[in-house]
């Protein structure tokens, strides 16, 4: 081998070294854990503070309140405000987060967004003094619309020159479809997104159809995440439902249900496939069941959560971001060990 020869080698072999070595550090960036709390009122008990802290948890996603449109007054108001027990434990860190329903957003004429925002910014502030949160982030959330986008938008940038003075950070929840078609829903302005991975299909009465989470419609909106000109955080699905059927319809949801709710053999009777049959007319959970009216759970385990974060990660660049789940209720985690959220977590590295 030539002197020129062996030089070149001996540069190919560092360029190689180097490549590997940035390689490496990309893998190991390790994602800042976290669940969303979607409960008006916050409590977390010592079981509930162990179990997050084994999990290596370090932050929690407050549902502070809703912005919802009141006919009766015919005013946009504050729903659902969020009440906070005062032993609440302080080691994590607390992101406010704020739902904005769209029926608020198209009774407020454009020129009465700023004041709208004055009003929203002076209500997150009088909750977090209340309740002693000092935030290092502010999250909205807002399934928008052709119609709303603007306003929306607004809203958004007017936290976003806001929030910069104090150096807090602004974000905003996306769905699937908003990263599908960015180019029509547009990008909101704030410095990150949260990506909802789940609901991402239609909800049907077909059996052994998951609509929460399916590979098959993931596919169908996942390679789009990677040029979303916004850097992403992620949150994945950790809940379940009941999708209420009629005569092979769909006529709405029960949230917070489990099999147990159905297991009354008196009531219903087994369809197979996580449906359960009514063999009568009664009530529960607030509706009305007709004979032969069925339920149809959808959930999700470890298992499929684990798909989930595994899927979303081939599409997400090599840099520090929160996976969080959705949401924290001991109703769904009780299946979900120590090992499982390891993996789920692992998985999103």
């Amino acid at each position: 081998m030539t002197r020129s020869s062996r030089k070149y080698s001996n540069y190919l072999v560092a360029v190689i070294v180097l490549i590997f070595s940035v390689s490496c550090k990309h893998n190991t960036i390790k994602p800042d854990r976290a669940f969303y709390y979607w409960r008006n009122g916050f409590s977390l008990s010592n079981k509930d503070v162990a179990y997050l802290k084994d999990g290596g948890v370090t932050k929690l996603y407050l549902h502070f309140f809703d912005v919802g449109w009141n006919a009766e007054y015919q005013r946009v108001i504050p729903v659902d405000e969020i009440k906070i027990d005062s032993n609440a434990d302080n080691m994590f860190q607390y992101i406010p987060v704020v739902y904005i329903a769209n029926k608020a957003l198209e009774e407020t004429a454009f020129d009465s967004i700023d004041k709208l925002s004055r009003h929203i910014n002076a209500e997150i502030k009088h909750v977090a003094e209340v309740h002693k949160i000092i935030y290092k982030e502010l999250q909205f959330d807002c399934d928008w619309t052709d119609g709303t986008q603007k306003k929306y938008f607004k809203i958004l940038s007017y936290f976003h020159k806001e929030l910069k003075k104090s150096g807090i950070i602004l974000s905003s929840t996306i769905r699937l479809h908003q990263v599908k078609y960015a180019e029509k829903t547009g990008i909101p302005p704030v410095d990150r997104g949260m990506l909802m991975f789940y609901n991402m299909g239609k909800i049907n009465a077909i059996a052994g159809y998951n609509s929460i989470y399916n590979e098959r419609d993931a596919n169908n909106y996942a390679s789009y995440v990677k040029t979303y000109a916004l850097p992403l955080d992620v949150a994945l699905p950790v809940f379940g439902w009941a999708v209420c059927i009629h005569d092979g319809k769909v006529t709405g949801l029960i949230e917070k249900a489990v099999d147990a709710d159905f297991a009354d053999t008196a009531l219903f009777m087994s369809g197979g496939k996580g449906i359960f049959v009514s063999r009568k007319a009664f009530f529960l959970h607030g509706r009305y069941f007709m004979k032969s009216d069925s339920v149809k759970m959808e959930r999700i385990s470890p298992d499929i959560c684990e798909d989930a974060a595994a899927n979303i990660n081939k599409y997400l660049t090599n840099e520090k971001r929160t996976v969080s789940l959705f949401d924290y209720d001991s109703l769904y985690l009780s299946t979900y060990e120590k090992k499982d959220l390891e993996k789920i977590f692992a998985l999103s590295n």
